[in-house]
């Protein structure tokens, strides 16, 4: 009787035991898979890393480009600048001096006399 009461235990031992290890089987299968998801996830973020680098890249040159441009255009519009200050100074001059000369010119006639005129 010792011993049917000893093979019971033992065949109930062995059940549960069986049954955990169906169980952890399940799980390792899961975890499996989810490590081959998991995987793929990483590839895909590493790959969207590589196309978000390169993008930076080429912004990154492009903007040195538009920097580059705008610094000539920049150059280009300062010079324009004072060629445009240097005509306007002269012209400036040649107003005022305009008046100088009518003046000096109408005091030369002033001083005429009408009948020469």
């Amino acid at each position: 009787m010792t011993s049917w009461l000893t093979d019971l235990v033992l065949i109930a031992a062995l059940c549960i035991t069986s049954w955990r290890v169906g169980a952890m089987y399940k799980e390792l299968q899961r975890l499996r898979s989810g490590e081959a998801g998991f995987k793929v996830a990483l590839e895909e973020a590493d790959a969207s890393i590589n196309r978000a680098a390169n993008a930076v890249v080429l912004l990154k040159s492009e903007g040195l480009r538009t920097l580059r441009a705008l610094e000539e255009r920049i150059a280009e519009a300062n010079e324009l600048g004072e060629r445009l200050e240097v005509v306007l100074e002269s012209y400036e001059r040649a107003r005022h001096a305009a008046p100088a000369v009518a003046e000096e010119t109408r005091s030369r006639l002033a001083s005429v006399p009408s009948a020469n005129r």
